[in-house]
């Protein structure tokens, strides 16, 4: 009997880990990037599950570097993210950033030092740090 209750309880606990790992799968699909547009007048993110992000380049008050090594951007490791006024924004994947021209956009900000961007890219994960910030607010 005491065999039995220990194998009920193995099969609960598996079966726990396993919905939590599925659960956190599909989190980290339901927030994957489907689609990255950034232009000389806006940058715009649309997510697997629907969600849409959007900022206008001249609406910008910070540009933060989050460093991760858990959750859904682990393995691109680096996500910039581009606030906006009030809770408007953009996260931006470092890869994506690269390959979509947005590091060179980033330099129409005024005032936008590189140095800042590339020092805050390698932080040690987790971190959060202010690369840049709109002068006057």
């Amino acid at each position: 009997m005491g065999l039995l209750v220990l194998f009920g309880v193995t099969a609960l606990v598996a079966a726990g880990f396993a919905v939590k790992r599925n659960e956190r799968r599909r989190r980290d699909a339901a927030s994957a990037t489907v689609e990255l547009q950034a232009d000389a007048d806006r940058i715009s993110r649309t997510l697997a599950d629907g969600r849409y992000e959007e900022v206008a380049w001249s609406e910008v008050v910070e540009v933060e570097v989050l460093t991760t090594n858990v959750g859904p951007h682990r393995e691109d490791g680096v996500v910039l993210v581009i606030a906006g006024p009030g809770e408007r924004g953009c996260l931006v994947p470092s890869q994506l950033a690269v390959e979509h021209g947005v590091i060179e956009l980033l330099h129409a900000l005024p005032g936008f030092d590189s140095r800042r961007l590339v020092a805050a890219m390698e932080q040690p994960p987790p971190a959060r740090t202010t690369c840049w910030e709109r002068v006057g607010n």
